[in-house]
């Protein structure tokens, strides 16, 4: 071919073309070889095999990349629509649909229902559609709402002296043995009281829960227009804040009615504790001990009866010191003492009480909730969101479109074009049609190390006398010297096929291409 000082004087490639052609026909080794074994043409041929062997194995993935690639690129613009409208009422309809779809995606997906649009603004925005689930979040909170107080003994810290001594507390001048209620308010008031501060707190989670959402929901819909999305996001947030006002008061006012008044119908603590009886059946009375009998004492002497008389009168003494000295232990102790099994009924009644009241909470506070904050506020979205929003002055300024989203819409029109011209070559094109199903029909092999052939050297010294060259064996092209000096280790082989013409191998199969390893012969062996 050229040399560089060819390429300087612009040589035609014509003529370097005949040039070599003639020069291997006048080599005394290269012209006695069969045809299609040497110059630019054969590797061509060889090249273009190559080339053809590799769209036919990639061009099924090809196609289907394309497609994958034009639907998403055509979602993406059907999301971000053909601009912005100039006539007012296709600016309405506009905000019509973007505030609809908002509202029932959000409205969707605290109710766990399945959203197709939805889903397709999340896969635009590469998010996961299990991380929006705002229906999913809003029931753990509530579930979790006062589970550490569901196992909790409220009598677990008091001793029987704490309950005797605030039964007696609560006696004031009436006749002792009959407790006040107010011993049991008193037991049981400062453990209700901790349910108002979790309850408040359950109103705060969730509302921040639905924020969350609206400022999720309303990134994904209102794209196009951030300010339109910045004043809906406003308006759902006051809504929010609105609803979670009213349910606090209503379940601050809920949870202090079970504060301030004591009174339950649940049937299992009426019926085991709305009597004494249980206190005496569990009461067991001892069994009186058999009587011993008593041996008859002999008659004492008169050394035992002096001794005895001094005992006597030593213990009269004791007696009348010890009286003069625990006056004020007396008193102490003819104070009244509650039996056990009377505190133990005590503290059955406070445990039970509680349990009661917090099954009680647990279950009118999250409807509460549920009511007057998340339904309320799904009910009230939209309305309130069209009539604010539906204003000729508002729209315009709104719907006005940033920059960023006018380019992306032009760089994925000119994405379309060129995959539409992409897909419209490989299905248009017989050859590339005829190639590509033939390709899929075909099972692929498994992938196999190829065979790397013997090396062959370079440059050979010529023998005095070339054997004849074997028309069976087939070989390899190799590297073409151009100096007269060193000739090249030249191998034959019949001419390959090529997709764009060239003289066919005989069996209709270039075994020049096949991945098996070719066998070799040196002609100056």
């Amino acid at each position: 071919m050229r040399s560089q000082q060819d390429i300087v004087n612009k040589k035609p490639v014509k003529d370097s073309l005949k040039d070599e052609k003639a020069w291997f026909e006048n080599h005394r080794v290269y012209n006695k070889l069969p045809p299609g074994l040497v110059g630019t043409p054969v590797l061509i041929d060889k090249l273009t095999q190559i080339l053809f062997k590799h769209i036919r194995r990639f061009l099924p993935e090809i196609k289907k990349e394309i497609n994958e690639k034009r639907r998403s690129v055509q979602d993406r613009l059907d999301e971000l629509g053909e601009g912005v409208p100039v006539d007012t009422a296709e600016r309405v309809q506009v905000m019509w649909t973007l505030v609809t779809d908002y509202c029932d995606m959000f409205k969707n997906t605290i109710r766990g229902k399945y959203d197709r649009k939805l889903q397709r603004y999340l896969v635009n925005l590469g998010s996961q559609g299990g991380n929006t689930s705002g229906g999913n979040k809003i029931r753990t909170i509530m579930n979790d709402f006062l589970v550490d107080f569901c196992e909790t003994k409220i009598t677990s810290e008091m001793t029987d002296d704490d309950i005797d001594r605030a039964i007696r507390l609560h006696e004031g001048d009436s006749l002792p043995g009959f407790p006040s209620p107010d011993t049991f308010e008193f037991l049981a008031l400062p453990h209700l009281q901790k349910l108002a501060i979790p309850s408040v707190e359950c109103v705060h989670d969730i509302s921040s829960a639905l924020d969350v959402l609206a400022q999720r929901m309303a990134h994904a819909v209102f794209r196009r227009f951030p300010k339109m999305a910045e004043a809906v996001l406003t308006m759902t947030q006051n809504i929010i804040q609105e609803q979670k006002d009213e349910a606090r008061r209503i379940v601050e006012e809920q949870v202090a009615c079970y504060i301030g008044y004591l009174f339950t119908n649940d049937p299992e603590y009426l019926t085991q504790h709305g009597s004494m009886e249980p206190m005496y059946k569990n009461q067991q009375p001892a069994k009186p001990a058999p009587p011993v009998e008593e041996e008859k004492p002999k008659e004492p002497g008169m050394a035992e009866k002096t001794l005895n008389q001094v005992k006597d009168g030593s213990r009269a003494a004791y007696q009348s010191v010890s009286t003069f000295l625990k006056k004020d232990t007396a008193s102490e102790r003819r104070q009244p003492r509650y039996s056990g099994p009377f505190v133990q009924e005590i503290r059955k009644r406070l445990d039970s009480y509680f349990e009661v009241t917090v099954r009680s909470v647990r279950d009118s506070v999250p409807k509460a909730i549920g009511f007057y904050l998340v339904r309320a506020v799904q009910e009230k979205l939209q309305f309130e969101l069209l009539s604010a929003l539906n204003k000729p002055d508002k729209l315009s300024e709104m719907l006005g479109e940033p920059p960023h989203i006018m380019e992306e819409r032009r760089t994925l029109h000119n994405q379309l074009q060129v995959l539409q011209k992409a897909s419209a070559v490989l299905t248009r094109d017989p050859t590339l049609a005829a190639i590509a199903f033939e390709a899929e029909e075909e099972e692929p092999l498994p992938p196999t190390k190829p065979a790397q052939p013997k090396a062959t050297p370079a440059y050979a010294q010529p023998s005095p006398a070339v054997p004849a060259v074997s028309k069976a064996p087939v070989v390899s092209t190799a590297t073409v010297s151009a100096t007269p000096a060193a000739r090249p280790a030249v191998t034959a082989a019949p001419k390959p096929a090529s997709v764009f013409g060239g003289t066919p191998a005989p069996t209709g199969r270039n075994p020049l291409f096949d991945d098996a390893k070719p066998q070799q012969k040196n002609l100056f062996d």
